[in-house]
């Protein structure tokens, strides 16, 4: 147990170093946000050809939220479908009622089981 723990503390603390320099590179690559009290309206952002060092212009935030809903349903898709085909074996019906008719020989009068001091309840709907 102590190898684990000596394992885990120097694979930390050689890892470290190295996420803080990608922390600190990936700074730049931020959109810069203005606070809330230096504009009071929307106005749309420059598209000064200086600020776009490269071929393709940098995404509106709003591209960038569609981008993030795409990646997250994407993800998310085998996910629901196994979780929607277990629940639909957990709620499949057991078996089938089957009727017996009332004039049956052999058969138990299912009205002796009833307590009419009571109403029954109703039965489950069914879906059509």
């Amino acid at each position: 147990m102590t190898k684990i723990i000596a394992m885990l503390i120097l694979f930390t603390l050689w890892v470290t170093p190295y996420c803080c320099e990608l922390a600190k590179a990936a700074d730049g690559n931020l959109i810069p946000v203005k606070p809330s009290y230096s504009e009071a309206t929307y106005t749309p952002q420059s598209t000064d050809d200086s600020e776009n060092s490269g071929i393709f212009p940098s995404p509106t935030p709003r591209d960038q939220m569609y981008i993030f809903w795409i990646l997250g349903k994407v993800l998310s898709y085998p996910i629901d479908k196994t979780e929607s085909f277990i629940m639909s074996k957990i709620r499949r019906p057991q078996g089938n009622a089957v009727a017996t008719p009332a004039s049956a020989a052999n058969a138990p009068n299912p009205f002796t089981q009833v307590n009419w001091r009571e109403i029954p309840p109703a039965p489950p709907a069914q879906p059509r």
